[in-house]
């Protein structure tokens, strides 16, 4: 009989790699649920850490661009290549990295309620990200930077931060505003 071919259309997913390429992770999307400058003291640290271990070197004196995945990562290559790692006992957030090139791959806060995962572009190589998608709304954690720091950076984004004494979201002019517009997007 006569059999119509249909051309399936296939959506090709984002994919983070490791510096050498031999771990490869895929996203269930093209592009992250959202993206952010972050100047933790945290950040840094889990880069400096894996560059000691024989990582890329030379952390970059600027904020890094933090993109928030949903948590449903598939492992393209490298399985046996991955694991995960703490700054220190206290901490709540989870360090995923290969073990072949000591590259920072994903990262879980506990407060993430296992809803997403954190990725950043300049620690490991994305690919096939919808174009413009990593565009960062805000600056978390500005305040552990001084302003003569922040006053360099290349974008001026709204800086966001916790009170330790409080534990509430506080921030620069108009936070409150701009957090509530992405919460309700």
């Amino acid at each position: 009989g006569y059999h119509q071919l249909v051309e399936e259309k296939v959506e090709i997913m984002a994919s983070i790699k490791c510096n050498c390429g031999k771990v490869e992770l895929k996203f269930p999307t093209h592009a992250p649920k959202v993206s952010t400058e972050c100047c933790c003291n945290n950040c840094r640290e889990r880069l400096e850490y894996l560059a000691r271990l024989g990582g890329p070197p030379g952390v970059p004196d600027a904020p890094f661009v933090a993109s928030k995945w949903p948590n449903c990562v598939e492992i393209i290559s490298g399985e046996n290549l991955l694991f995960a790692y703490k700054l220190n006992s206290t901490t709540q957030f989870c360090n995923i990295a290969s073990s072949c090139c000591y590259t920072f791959l994903l990262g879980r806060h506990a407060e993430y309620d296992a809803n997403c995962v954190t990725a950043q572009g300049e620690a490991a190589a994305y690919s096939d990200l919808t174009e413009g998608s990593i565009k960062p709304y805000a600056r978390f954690f500005s305040n552990q930077w001084s302003p003569e720091r922040i006053q360099k950076c290349e974008r001026k984004l709204i800086g966001i931060w916790i009170d330790e004494s409080t534990g509430e979201i506080v921030g620069e002019e108009g936070y409150k505003d701009l957090f509530e517009a992405h919460i309700a997007h």
